[in-house]
């Protein structure tokens, strides 16, 4: 039809162009449609113009992109072309770290358009934006966002926040979006939502508390999960029992060295000597990692039984600090890269730092679990 038009050159070039679009070969249509000003058309075609223009442009001209979408919204302002204008300025200003375009073109949208069939792509937007822009964007900018919308939109939003920012290991945006999505409005809150004490559960697993989020997560009814949410409560299960292992095993190490050297004190040296087999015999603890430490060598007892009570000796630690650990699954056992000075500084001879270097160990291999959950 365009082909056979007898117009003048500039429709002809934007039918051309439009033509191009619909067939998926933008570079040409960019091409053509450039050097034409939507602001020079009537404005019901200079509103579709401005908009595909401003789409074609949001990869390598974002600014230029975000340019023309307000000059879609301004031609055609209340329609599903301002919709698409405004929704996609989200995204791009996300993506251009303008904090203040990015909430304001939020708030527009959730105030003209929340109900439109293309808000969940507003959503997607909103909350990657979020994500992306968390050192910019207050807490209480995000809260008068989302206090427009309706109650089960914002607990959706809150948890979706929640889920991203506990992966992400934004453990200050997790525990602030999780907390409004368990207390929801109007006095009717969440707590029963699985995924709600799922999420909060993720911004304190290596807290203080751990023993309280364990008990919170063994609450969790799996059934009422989706996979990759079932998938990331047993991470973070997982996490919370490496988090305590270690200082279990690290108790148990000192009370088993300082043990028998107070025993072998109040004894004969004829009864000094313990066979490795008593000491490898002993029940294990239960949440303590699979691991003990070197049995004593009967050529050895005399002189241990000899001195007064005391910490273990330098070839103890050594020894103990050299005890094989068990494999861990596709982690490896290195140090955060956060902490080499603190590591620096600690002596893996002395049996405290040596308990202090492997929890440092098994910390960095639980940043690695929860980064590898799904998305």
């Amino acid at each position: 039809a365009a082909s056979r038009a007898a117009t003048d050159p500039q429709s002809l070039a934007i039918a051309k162009g439009v033509v191009a679009y619909l067939n998926g070969r933008p570079a040409a249509a960019i091409e053509i449609l450039k050097p034409i000003d939507p602001m020079s058309v009537p404005a019901d075609l200079g509103a579709f113009l401005a908009l595909v223009k401003g789409s074609l442009l949001a990869t390598d001209e974002p600014a230029t992109a975000l340019t023309l979408l307000d000059e879609a919204r301004l031609l055609s302002p209340g329609t599903l072309v301002e919709e698409a204008a405004l929704r996609r300025s989200v995204g791009l200003a996300a993506t251009q770290g303008d904090a203040a375009r990015f909430a304001l073109a939020s708030t527009q949208y959730v105030a003209g358009y929340l109900y439109s069939p293309y808000a969940s792509q507003f959503a997607d937007s909103f909350v990657s934006g979020v994500i992306a822009l968390h050192m910019s964007i207050s807490q209480d900018k995000l809260a008068d966002i989302t206090s427009m919308m309706d109650p089960e939109r914002e607990k959706v939003i809150y948890l979706r926040i929640a889920r991203r920012a506990a992966i992400d290991g934004l453990s200050d945006l997790s525990a602030f979006a999780s907390a409004r999505a368990e207390q929801g409005r109007n006095g009717k809150g969440n707590q029963d939502d699985p995924r709600a004490v799922l999420y909060s559960s993720l911004s304190t697993v290596t807290s203080a508390t751990i023993d309280d989020v364990r008990a919170r997560l063994g609450t969790i009814d799996r059934g009422k999960l989706s996979e990759s949410d079932r998938a990331l409560l047993d991470a973070a299960q997982a996490v919370a029992g490496e988090v305590v292992a270690p200082v279990r095993a690290a108790a148990m190490n000192e009370t088993e060295a300082a043990g028998p050297a107070k025993s072998d004190a109040a004894k004969p040296a004829e009864t000094e000597a313990a066979s490795p087999a008593d000491a490898e015999g002993l029940p294990p603890v239960e949440g303590a990692m699979a691991e003990q430490p070197a049995p004593v060598k009967p050529a050895d007892a005399p002189a241990a039984a000899s001195a007064p009570p005391a910490p273990p000796t330098t070839a103890q630690a050594a020894a103990e600090a050299q005890a094989p650990a068990p494999a861990q699954p596709e982690t490896p056992s290195v140090l955060p890269a956060s902490a080499p000075a603190a590591a620096a500084s600690l002596d893996p001879h002395d049996p405290t730092d040596a308990a202090m270097l492997k929890a440092r160990r098994q910390l960095d291999q639980i940043d690695q679990l929860l980064g590898a959950a799904p998305k």
